[in-house]
């Protein structure tokens, strides 16, 4: 089966290198009352990601939203097990950046961010797409199958190269 493939620079705010299927929002996304860390669930009733698992999946949005908190519910995610692989955002916020990084001391857990990509990470990964997210190198890359039936495909096409 042929995939559409295209890697993005970007920007690493936290290094790392994780992979999995996205989980993606256009809505910012507070972790403090938006995530249960013990679930993994987003529990915001208002947000488009309500009910949606984080755990193991690359978690796109575009920025991060709320109090100091919400770095404490990030590392209770991490200790519960429940954390996103990654994370790629338009702009991280320092305080989900800071979450991540106390997460690799007190945890020996990686988490990486990237952000500030070429392209509006948002716009161009899909949920269950499947993302390499490289905090190392600030570059992640994305893949689907080319007949998955995405509603951009023929835009897509113009992104990605066929391989």
């Amino acid at each position: 089966m042929r995939e559409i493939k295209l890697t993005v620079k970007g920007h690493g705010v936290v290094k790392g290198v994780a992979e999995g299927l996205a989980l993606v929002s256009g809505q910012n996304l507070s972790l403090w009352g938006g995530l249960n860390p013990k679930t993994g669930l987003i529990i915001d009733k208002r947000h488009e990601l309500y009910g949606q698992q984080v755990k193991g999946r690359v978690l796109v949005f575009p920025y991060g939203k709320g109090s100091t908190t919400g770095a404490i519910v990030f590392l209770e995610a991490v200790k519960c097990g429940n954390a996103p692989a990654a994370i790629v955002n338009v702009k991280t916020e320092p305080i989900l950046a800071s979450g991540a990084l106390i997460a690799q001391i007190l945890y020996r857990k990686t988490i990486p961010i990237v952000d500030r990509l070429d392209k509006n990470p948002v716009e161009i990964i899909g949920t269950n797409d499947y993302v390499r997210v490289d905090g190392d190198k600030g570059l992640v890359e994305i893949r689907r199958p080319s007949c998955s039936g995405f509603g951009q495909l023929d835009h897509l096409h113009a992104l990605f190269s066929i391989g």
